[in-house]
C-alpha cells in the first residue's frame, strides 16, 4: 500500500514538472516570435515614414521647378537622393520614387548651360584667356559665369544656384563658392597665382550639396585659362652724345651677352630706327609702344639708352692739349608691353672716356658705359629674370 502511494506521488512531480516545462518552452517561443515581428513592425514603419517624406520632396520639387524657382526645385529632388544614398533596404516603392527623382534631373540638366561672362569672349563670341600677370590689378579678370535653364521657348536665369570654383591646373588664392544671383551670375574673387610664369586653370561646376552628399549635373561647368606672358623680349638701344647718334651701338652686343642666358626668344634693334618716339617709349608711353607694330608674342622691351652728356678738351694753365675727356651714363629699362610698365631699371653714372679728338672720347666712354652696364646687368640679373617673368610686380 505505502509503494502504490509512493508511486502515485512520483507520477504526479513528474507531471508537474513536464507542464511547467512544457510552459516555459511555449513562452520562450512567444517571446521570440514578438521581438522579431516587432522588428518587421518597426521597418515598415520606417520605410512608410521615408516614402511619405521622399514624396514631400519630389512634389515640393516639381511645383517649385514649374513655378520658376529652378534653383530650390533641384535642392529639393537632390535632397531625395541625399535621404536614399546607402540605404540598406530594398523597397519597391522607395526604388521607384528615386527612379522619378533621378529622371527628374536628367531633364533639368538637358536644359542647363552655364556661359561665361562677356569679358571673357571676343568679337566672334568665343572664350578668351586671360594674362596671368594681371592677376590682383584692376586689369585682372575673374572667373565668371552666367548659369540659364532653356525651357524650349526660351531661356531662364537662374538665381541661388551653388557654383564652386577650384584649380585645376597650378594654384592659388580665390573665393571657392559664389551662389548665382537674380542675373544668374557668380563671379569668383581671384588675389593670386602661386606661379604665375605657368599656366592656370580654373573650373567652375554647378555641384548640390545635402548633408554629406554630392550632385554635379554633368557637362554643366566652364574652364578659365590664364597664361603667362610669352617668352619674347626685344632689345632696343639708343647711344648719343649731344652731336650725334651713332649708327653701331657697342652697347648692344654687351647687353645681349649678358641676357642670352635667360630663357627669352631676344631680338636686337637699333633705337636709332624708333626717331624721337625712342624718349617717349623708354618712359614707358603705352601709345607709343603700341605704335612701333612690334612682332606677335613680344610681352617685354629691354630699352637701353648710352647718353654721353660731356666732352671737353683737357686744359692746364692755359694750355690746350690734344687730349679730351667725356662722361656717359648708361640706363637699362625692362618694359612689359601690355601697359608699359617699367619692370627694372639699372643705371651706372658719370662713366670717364678719353681719347686723342672729342669723337674718341666719345667711343672711349661708350665702350666703358658698355662694360659698366654689362657688370651691372650680370650682378643684378636674379632681379632681372624676376622682371621678365613678370613675378616682380
Amino acid at each position: 500500500m505505502k509503494i502504490l502511494k509512493l508511486m502515485m506521488i512520483i507520477s504526479i512531480l513528474i507531471s508537474f514538472i513536464s507542464c511547467g516545462t512544457v510552459q516555459e518552452s511555449t513562452t520562450d517561443q512567444i517571446s521570440s516570435g514578438s521581438e522579431e515581428t516587432k522588428g518587421q513592425v518597426q521597418l515598415e514603419q520606417d520605410q512608410a515614414k521615408l516614402f511619405e517624406r521622399l514624396n514631400v520632396f519630389y512634389d515640393n520639387g516639381l511645383n517649385k521647378l514649374n513655378r520658376g524657382v529652378i534653383s530650390e526645385g533641384i535642392t529639393q529632388l537632390v535632397s531625395i537622393l541625399a535621404e536614399t544614398d546607402g540605404l540598406k533596404f530594398s523597397n519597391p516603392e522607395i526604388e521607384q520614387v528615386i527612379h522619378k527623382t533621378e529622371t527628374e534631373l536628367s531633364k533639368v540638366g538637358a536644359g542647363l548651360s552655364m556661359e561665361t561672362g562677356l569679358e571673357w569672349m571676343d568679337e566672334n563670341k568665343n572664350q578668351i584667356s586671360a594674362s596671368s600677370i594681371d592677376i590682383g590689378s584692376n586689369k585682372g579678370m575673374n572667373p565668371s559665369i552666367i548659369l540659364t535653364l532653356n525651357y524650349g521657348a526660351g531661356k531662364a536665369l537662374v538665381s541661388g544656384a551653388p557654383i564652386f570654383f577650384e584649380f585645376v591646373k597650378g594654384s592659388g588664392l580665390l573665393t571657392g563658392f559664389v551662389a548665382t544671383n537674380e542675373y544668374g551670375q557668380a563671379n569668383s574673387s581671384l588675389v593670386r597665382l602661386d606661379n604665375p610664369n605657368e599656366e592656370g586653370i580654373i573650373r567652375a561646376v554647378l555641384n548640390y550639396r545635402v548633408k554629406n552628399y554630392s550632385y554635379s549635373f554633368k557637362g554643366i561647368e566652364r574652364d578659365f585659362v590664364y597664361v603667362p606672358p610669352a617668352r619674347k623680349a626685344t632689345i632696343l638701344v639708343m647711344e648719343k652724345s649731344e652731336n650725334m647718334v651713332s649708327e653701331d651701338p657697342v652697347i648692344l652686343d654687351a647687353i645681349y651677352n649678358r641676357l642670352k642666358g635667360v630663357t627669352f626668344d631676344f631680338s636686337q634693334y637699333n633705337g636709332i630706327l624708333l626717331g624721337d618716339n625712342f624718349m617717349r617709349v623708354f618712359g614707358g608711353d603705352p601709345q607709343a609702344i603700341k605704335s612701333m607694330g612690334l612682332e606677335k608674342g613680344v610681352s617685354y622691351l629691354v630699352m637701353v639708352l648710352n647718353d654721353t652728356y660731356y666732352v671737353n678738351q683737357v686744359e692746364l694753365g692755359g694750355k690746350k692739349y690734344n687730349i679730351f675727356k667725356s662722361q656717359t651714363t648708361a640706363t637699362t629699362r625692362i618694359i612689359r608691353v601690355v601697359d608699359g610698365k617699367i619692370m627694372y631699371s639699372g643705371t651706372v653714372q658719370a662713366v670717364s672716356g678719353q681719347g686723342g679728338t672729342s669723337q674718341k672720347a666719345i667711343i672711349d666712354g661708350f665702350r666703358n658705359a658698355a662694360e659698366a652696364m654689362s657688370n651691372k646687368i650680370d650682378k643684378d640679373l636674379s632681379q632681372i629674370v624676376s622682371a621678365l617673368s613678370g613675378t616682380d610686380n
